[in-house]
């Protein structure tokens, strides 16, 4: 009997010893098993998704920029808390107030606004969405001038090529005519797709926008 007691507590003691060495992951993010070695550091966030090994996973980065990102089954990850696509559209979402409310919070941050619940208010996310929706705009506006720019461009080229081809012009300009028509077309493919990405871009911010105004 007195062997079997000693073989109970040292199978204890050999536990509490144990234990503490492993990795310290009973948080937020234990049960959504992200490995403390991967989570971003302090004062930025890390986009994660469930499955993907944790080298393949996109780098840390401004957590307000990478809240607006987060794609379904994605989480969003800061030092001690993380949220899913769904919790991140909820009308009492906010990606700092958890944090920013830690006692340690002012150790990981020599400067408080940079996580400063009371500098994010609702008015300020619907600020910074207008700015977006502003900047979105100008981007596709810029992107449409310069598809016109090329098309014009295009144009250029064709009437010149014609030209020289009836002038009787030699084979060699024919061909470097031919050969700017060719790369016209080549930035023309080129701007199309980028008036596509500023469209959706635009898109995406005034749905921002009219998000938080509602949950205003």
């Amino acid at each position: 009997m007195k062997n079997v007691k000693l073989t109970i507590v040292g199978g204890l003691l050999a536990g509490v010893l144990i234990v503490p060495g492993l990795p310290a992951i009973a948080d937020d993010h234990g049960h959504r098993h992200i490995p403390p070695g991967h989570l971003p550091p302090a004062g930025m966030c890390r986009i994660w998704y469930p499955g993907t090994p944790p080298g393949h996973q996109p780098p840390p980065g401004d957590c307000r920029t990478l809240s607006r990102q987060v794609p379904r089954g994605a989480l969003l990850i800061s030092r001690d808390r993380s949220w899913t696509y769904e919790e991140r559209q909820r009308p009492d979402y906010y990606y700092h107030k958890h944090y920013a409310g830690r006692p340690d919070w002012h150790e990981d941050h020599r400067y408080p606004h940079d996580y400063d619940g009371r500098r994010y208010s609702r008015n300020g996310e619907i600020r910074q969405d207008r700015r977006d929706v502003r900047d979105a705009r100008q981007d596709l506006q810029q992107d449409r001038q310069q598809l016109q720019k090329n098309r014009d461009e295009l144009k250029k080229d064709r009437a010149e090529l014609r030209r020289d081809i009836r002038d009787g012009a030699s084979r060699k300009e024919i061909r470097g005519d031919r050969k700017e028509i060719r790369e016209d077309a080549q930035k023309i493919a080129e701007n199309r797709k980028d008036v596509r990405q500023s469209r959706n871009k635009l898109g995406d911010a005034r749905d921002e926008l009219r998000d938080d105004l509602r949950r205003r």
